[in-house]
């Protein structure tokens, strides 16, 4: 390691007091291999094989470009590696992605002078909640008994995590995200204006992190040791992260995690995503293999428009009512009940019972909970009984329950051939026109991208359950409530009804003329 990493006596102003000089040689073994820093450092007891293939990697690109620096000899692999850009990481998930990004961190901040590393995610939460909180769960150690080594010697904070002795102002790892309502050239220097001999900038969940924050970044690495980290789960076909892979992976130290062969997911979990999507799904691609989803051009919704979609920053209107959307199960598939306002889409309740009564009541105690002003029920063959039962019971008078037929025409018959195509388009709008927000739920977002559509004469036809399961799929429950909300649209409520928070609702009422839909 250089001089200025391991100074033999400690210099003014303690700014290196941790290197004091009986730590220099376990310090400079860390600095040669992040396994071995991970495994006495942070004291973790079990390192998947593919975390140790970042941790070596990470290690020969550090090194290597520390030698061309330094203008020391070097073989024709490190030579190779000095070049590139950084390494990047395409990964399944479960695979421990977020531990080993926060073990490189510390890894760097502790084994190199005023180390600087940038981090930033697509969003607060990916960043503070995941990201942050793995750096300071490795910490404080897995085992609150048999602290890690490096405990004081590293600062947690909320935003910035830093080498003790320098009190903050230099050595350390900061968060940042982009602000998503920002300007080109505002998103653009999320993470510009660092520079240091040491730093490494990270991209969490790199695939889904605004393009234009790497936006001129790669010029910014012209230091000693400067390069760029980027691990994340193929959620779109194309963009920064995606290109690092394919496009110009001859830049990159490109690493491919597939979660079948991760020892952290389990075989259960994984044939559950086979059986219920299938290996050729984007669902199986994305989540297992760690691959891009395929673009096809008779894919409902398209994966990237699902990922974009979850929890995006949209916010009901005042005027927005409260509907559900309830698809009854049959033949052993569970019942969803599913509540929205405008474009806000909440978490799905699933209810596996079979009884025609017990269901009845589970349904009516959702509905109590969360007061919509219209819920739509699937009443076709089993349903017909539940939408009878609810409708009769209903005691609140600002509840209607609304029985839908969606193997009757449509509104626009030359278009669709039932009802059900052109609810399901409808959803596939939203999607489109970035006018929905979903929850993070893996089972909507797996049924919202396996389903297809077909143009037979002209018209749009959505795959049928009975085509969906000679696929080997599932019925699309949770989709099928949504895209029920769907029977009046959002604009339409909002013209046929009166805002619900009016004092004088009750004496008004709501238009109940469905003609004018």
């Amino acid at each position: 390691m250089c001089r200025e990493a391991f100074p033999q006596r400690p210099p003014n102003g303690a700014f290196y007091m941790a290197f004091q000089t009986k730590d220099v040689d376990i310090i400079k073994a860390w600095s040669k291999s992040a396994e071995l820093f991970v495994r006495q450092a942070l004291k973790v007891k079990l390192i998947t094989h593919q975390q140790r293939e970042l941790l070596t990697a990470i290690t020969k690109l550090v090194w290597a470009k520390i030698k061309l620096a330094e203008g020391k000899k070097l073989t024709d692999e490190e030579r190779d590696l000095a070049r590139k850009i950084g390494v990047s990481v395409m990964s399944g998930k479960g695979n421990g992605k977020d531990a080993a990004t926060a073990w490189c961190i510390l890894w760097f901040l502790c084994c190199f002078p005023r180390a600087l590393i940038p981090c930033t995610a697509p969003t607060a939460h990916q960043l503070r909640d995941v990201l942050w909180r793995e750096i300071n769960k490795w910490r404080v150690g897995e085992d609150p008994s048999d602290a890690p080594l490096i405990k004081d010697w590293v600062t947690w904070q909320t935003d910035k995590v830093y080498f003790t002795e320098a009190e903050g102002k230099e050595w350390y790892a900061i968060g940042r995200t982009a602000n998503p309502k920002a300007s080109e050239a505002e998103v653009a220097e999320t993470l510009s204006g660092l520079h240091e001999n040491y730093q490494m900038i990270v991209a969490d969940e790199a695939a889904a992190v605004n393009d234009l924050v790497f936006k001129d970044l790669e010029g910014t690495l012209t230091r000693k040791c400067n390069f760029m980290l980027l691990i994340f789960n193929p959620t779109r076909d194309n963009g920064y992260a995606i290109d690092s892979q394919f496009k110009y992976r001859d830049r990159w130290v490109c690493l491919q995690w597939n979660s079948e062969e991760s020892e952290l997911v389990t075989r259960e979990s994984i044939q559950l995503k086979l059986e219920k999507y299938g290996r050729d799904s984007n669902f199986y691609r994305v989540t297992v293999l760690g691959q891009p989803p395929l673009v096809s051009s008779d894919t409902l919704i398209p994966y990237s428009w699902a990922i974009d979609a979850i929890d995006r920053d949209v916010e009901p209107l005042p005027e927005d009512l409260d509907v559900a959307g309830i698809d009854v199960g049959a033949g052993g598939d569970p019942s969803i009940y599913l509540r929205r306002r405008g474009p806000k889409v909440y978490w799905p309740k699933q209810e596996d019972t079979p009884e025609s009564e017990v269901l009845t009541g589970k349904l009516l105690g959702h509905i109590y909970d969360t007061s919509p002003r219209y819920v739509f029920v699937d009443k076709i063959g089993v349903g017909w009984g539940i939408f009878g039962n609810l409708k009769a019971r209903i005691r609140d008078p600002q509840t209607t329950i609304i029985g839908v037929n969606v193997a009757e025409l449509p509104s626009s018959s030359e278009r669709f051939h039932r009802l059900r195509d052109q609810l399901c388009w409808r959803v596939r709008e939203l999607f489109e026109e970035r006018a929905i927000s979903i929850p993070n739920d893996p089972l909507l977002i797996g049924e919202l991208t396996t389903i297809k559509f077909t143009e037979p004469n002209g018209k749009i036809k959505i795959e049928a359950k009975k085509d969906m399961k000679a696929r080997g799929l599932d019925s699309p429950n949770r989709f099928d409530a949504l895209a029920l909300t769907e029977y009046y649209r959002t604009e339409n409520l909002r013209r046929m009804t009166t805002v619900r928070y009016d004092p004088l609702w009750k004496k008004r009422g709501a238009s109940t003329s469905w003609k004018t839909v």
